[in-house]
């Protein structure tokens, strides 16, 4: 079984919730992608279902588990290219809670991506939680719990989950990514940097081409005022389609944070023109995803505006 790096006080809530015999029917892990949720989720089941309630990894329910092949755990998330989880699935689940366990008294269900669910599917998801049945556990993981109706988040012991210190994304990347990283430091410092406390932000970092993808980017654009534009446009034409958008444009508005978090008010309205071209940046890969738009030329409409924004007198004093 996979260890947790992080989260230490969820584990121990549910440790010490499971020795006193009062384990709440449905916990919600919720926190921003790529820190590692499902995991922690994995492991809490693990918890519960080990032989000595510690997810042991040797004992036959641990096995099973690793194996992938418990019969008492149901996995349950976003389909490939569907937009939604569906009711189908949550109806599915529910019939799997109201079984009898196989190998043990309980049935554990981790449902993954729940922001998805369709207002059907929660409002499915809903009856379960208002009469769970004995000797189920709902492990429900979202990135955004504000997505999910009050009354399902009412009916379930919320659990947050913050980004990991860079200490803790530092293990994750040497032991996840030491087929890329090896032991370049400079670079596995690179990839903590782009990580920004969210391991799998940086999963992309499996391929080479997308790491020296990335270097090359961060050194276009570590001064925006100052950017080689044809330099930047050429890298936007051969890259925009497969680096992750995301790490695109935390690297653009990385060296900007501290700029962004002094404002001055003698400079308010040119603060305010760099905080509107700021925040088209953050737009852009949504706005890629959502509305189709081409991604290089809006991402070099993005970078100039920004560049435009930078190029302030009242900004550069």
């Amino acid at each position: 079984m996979k260890k947790v790096v992080g989260h230490p006080i969820v584990e121990q809530r549910f440790a010490d919730a499971l020795q006193r015999g009062n384990l709440h029917h449905a916990w919600l892990l919720h926190g921003i992608k790529g820190i590692g949720k499902h995991t922690l989720a994995e492991n809490l089941a693990g918890r519960l279902l080990c032989d000595s309630h510690v997810a042991c990894g040797s004992c036959h329910a641990c096995q099973m588990l690793d194996a992938g092949s418990h019969p008492d755990v149901y996995r349950i998330a976003l389909l490939e290219k569907k937009r939604d989880i569906s009711i189908d699935q949550v109806r599915e689940l529910l019939g799997f809670l109201a079984l009898s366990g196989s190998e043990s008294e309980c049935r554990v269900v981790i449902l993954d991506d729940a922001e998805r669910l369709s207002n059907q599917a929660a409002n499915a998801l809903l009856k379960g939680l208002e009469e769970p049945a004995a000797g189920s556990l709902l492990l429900i993981v979202c990135a955004d719990a504000e997505k999910l109706p009050a009354t399902v988040r009412s009916r379930c012991l919320l659990q947050h989950c913050a980004p990991l210190e860079k200490s803790e994304v530092r293990t994750v990347l040497q032991s996840e990514f030491a087929d890329t990283l090896g032991a370049d430091e400079v670079l596995l410092d690179l990839a903590v940097g782009f990580a920004d406390g969210c391991p799998g932000a940086v999963s992309c970092l499996h391929d080479r081409r997308i790491i020296d993808a990335l270097q090359t980017w961060s050194k276009l654009v570590v001064d925006i005022t100052e950017a080689d534009i044809g330099k930047v446009e050429h890298w936007c034409r051969m890259n925009v389609a497969t680096v992750p958008h995301g790490l695109i444009i935390r690297m653009l508005l990385q060296p900007l944070y501290p700029l962004l978090q002094s404002p001055r008010q003698e400079a308010f309205d040119a603060t305010q023109l760099l905080h509107k071209a700021v925040h088209a940046c953050m737009r852009w890969p949504g706005e890629v995803q959502r509305q189709s738009i081409r991604p290089a030329p809006s991402l070099l409409a993005c970078l100039l505006e920004l560049r435009g924004a930078l190029r302030n007198p009242v900004i550069q004093r």
